[in-house]
């Protein structure tokens, strides 16, 4: 039974060390096209940080889905796959922000500095990726920062991949009530916002394929096993829309732009309410 499990354990990690030297050589043929051009780079650079190229086109595939609709019974099931996409996606983005804190992965272009770590009970010197750096000014002042020893919290927990969780859920969420809105949604999700994280360094493929798969599983689950359980719920939601198309419109805009800003506006906005909540009740 011990050398049964043993040789699982052994098999395992064989399988673990596998993927990630693929995941690291397709890494480093991604960032090798890095550092070449100052105009390529800055292009790249731009859906790291900047909403409006990053996700305003995921947002408007989706405010665009949200309205399609050849008759009625369309647009509402659109809107129900819609909504429930966005149940998902918070679930997902929960998912994947604990499993970043729990594991611990550099992201790409950390593990290119001298690192150590344990093996047994010996300080055994870590394997080194080859990094490029990008010749644009954001990720030129972060790798004078590493080299100065500056390493920030949220590099160091690089797997799985946030954005990759949760933008792939709401594309792949806006494929399934739309496709050919869905498709722009997709692409433009992995052959720019992704695509670029992983020439510039800052997650591996295996990060975007983690985070990825974890957003589709939840999705699926979401869609499918929850999803007639879901739908008794938001059919008054939907019908509410429908009657009051301007306002819900409104609505719908806020959650988009919360979608350009990865729920990143939500989360103080729901701590500073559950603080109130906790004042009053003291009171």
């Amino acid at each position: 039974m011990i050398l049964s499990n043993l040789f699982i354990l052994t098999l395992f990690a064989g399988l673990v060390e596998r993927i990630t030297g693929i995941s690291d050589a397709l890494y480093q043929f991604c960032n090798s096209l890095a550092g070449r051009s100052w105009l390529l780079d800055n292009l790249i650079a731009l859906p790291l940080d900047n909403q409006l190229v990053k996700a305003a086109i995921v947002g408007g595939c989706f405010l665009a889905a949200w309205h399609v609709g050849k008759d009625e019974a369309t647009t509402q099931r659109n809107r129900c796959i819609l909504l429930v996409t966005l149940i998902a996606a918070v679930f997902v983005i929960a998912t994947t922000k604990t499993f970043s804190k729990t594991v611990f992965l550099p992201r790409p272009f950390i593990q290119s500095q001298k690192a150590f770590h344990l093996e047994g009970d010996q300080l055994v010197e870590s394997q080194r990726l080859n990094y490029r750096v990008p010749l644009d000014e954001e990720n030129q002042k972060s790798y004078q920062a590493l080299l100065k020893g500056e390493v920030v919290q949220n590099d160091l927990g690089s797997f799985p991949s946030d954005h990759a969780g949760f933008y792939v859920t709401i594309a792949v969420g806006i494929l399934l009530a739309s496709r050919a809105i869905g498709w722009l949604a997709v692409g433009w999700t992995f052959l720019v916002m992704l695509s670029s994280r992983v020439i510039t360094g800052q997650h591996s493929p295996l990060d975007i394929l983690a985070g990825a798969g974890i957003g589709i599983v939840i999705l699926v689950l979401f869609q499918l096993v929850l999803g007639k359980w879901l739908q008794r719920l938001m059919n008054p939601i939907i019908n509410w829309t429908l009657r009051h198309q301007a306002f819900a419109t409104g609505l719908i805009f806020i959650a988009v732009f919360e979608i350009a800003n990865t729920l990143q506006n939500l989360r103080p906005l729901l701590k500073t309410g559950v603080s109130i909540a906790k004042h009053f009740i003291k009171g």
